[in-house]
């Protein structure tokens, strides 16, 4: 008997300590799961031609799972041409400052809103895992167009735009040219970064709403997929002020030996002809210049047509001259 009640006085004890932990450790994973889920609530504004883009004209593609997306394409000027894939909650609207500079510099510009986004259609973003069929279906238009030289088409990608076109040069060696904007290095830091303060607990808690989307967490991973661009060019641009320091140190570290890397003094995650408006402009022009260039026909020297050389004619000998005179 007195054993049993030992049992039950440890018991009480248990509870009392385990339970208030567990329903604490619930409750913060709880919170984190609800502030992960905001992030896939956002407005979706359309989106309007700015006046000194008149030589846009409004394109719609089709993604290989069916999915419609709505963007602008600017006819090239000089063969070659870009795809710029938008940030999470963003609209082809806020790829303007990239595009300005690549259009003024010649280059064909294709702007649209990822899935879910602005004007496009799609249930929900995923972060950059569907949405390497969105990149993939922008590159085939743009690659499809008569002003293109296909082998001269970059892309570029902000956020998890730069995520979804990370995976897809990867795998695609005909994208020439890679920029990626204060990209993350996996999809599973994306997601859960921000909520390690309790560790595993938040963290698990963040995930939820992933898990619950069917997102492919381990499949989008920036920091291998650099690997398998090079040794084609890859610039990468990121703030000083973005969350993740310490990732994008990992990131530009890894990349050092093969691609170019700038971090922006003061700037966050975005915005960067803002914080930096006269540099920002001119180094993406220099990259993209000195990665889309033409590449310069083989000349072939002439060769000269082999001529036939005669051997000297012999001087007749003094015998023969007799012979001739006779």
């Amino acid at each position: 008997m007195a054993g049993l009640l030992k049992r039950i006085r440890w018991g009480r004890v248990l509870a009392v300590l385990v339970l208030p932990c567990l329903l604490g450790a619930l409750a913060l994973a709880g919170r984190a799961a609800w502030r992960s889920e905001q992030y896939f609530h956002y407005p979706k504004p359309a989106a309007v031609l700015p006046e000194d883009f008149g030589s846009a004209r409004e394109v719609t593609l089709r993604t290989d799972d069916g999915v419609e997306l709505r963007g602008w394409y600017v006819p090239s000027r000089n063969k070659a041409a870009w795809v710029l894939a938008h940030g999470l909650s963003q609209t082809r609207m806020d790829s303007l400052p990239e595009a300005r500079v690549l259009r003024d510099a010649g280059y064909g510009v294709l702007l649209f809103d990822l899935r879910a986004h602005g004007q496009s259609g799609g249930e929900t973003s995923t972060w950059g895992d569907k949405e390497r069929q969105d990149v993939r279906a922008a590159l085939a238009y743009v690659r499809a167009q008569p002003d293109v030289d296909p082998a001269r088409v970059g892309a570029l990608g902000f956020s998890i735009g730069s995520a979804a076109v990370a995976e897809v040069a990867a795998k695609d060696p005909q994208v020439a040219a890679v920029v990626l904007l204060s990209p993350f290095n996996t999809l599973w830091l994306a997601a859960a970064y921000d909520f390690r303060r309790f560790g595993v607990v938040t963290q698990t808690g963040a995930l939820v709403p992933f898990w619950r989307r069917g997102i492919a967490l381990e499949e989008v991973r920036t920091i291998d997929a650099v690997e398998r661009i090079k040794p084609r060019p890859l610039f990468i641009v990121a703030g000083t002020e973005e969350s993740g320091q310490p990732l994008l140190d990992e990131l530009f570290a890894h990349v050092a030996p093969y691609a170019q890397t700038w971090r922006i003094a003061g700037a966050s995650h975005g915005n960067f002809a803002a914080a930096a408006p006269t540099e920002y402009p001119r180094r993406l022009r220099e990259f993209a210049d000195s990665a889309l260039k033409p590449v310069a026909p083989s000349v072939e020297t002439p060769v000269a047509p082999a001529v036939e050389e005669k051997a000297p004619a012999k001087k007749p000998s003094r015998r023969t001259k007799k012979a001739a005179a006779r």
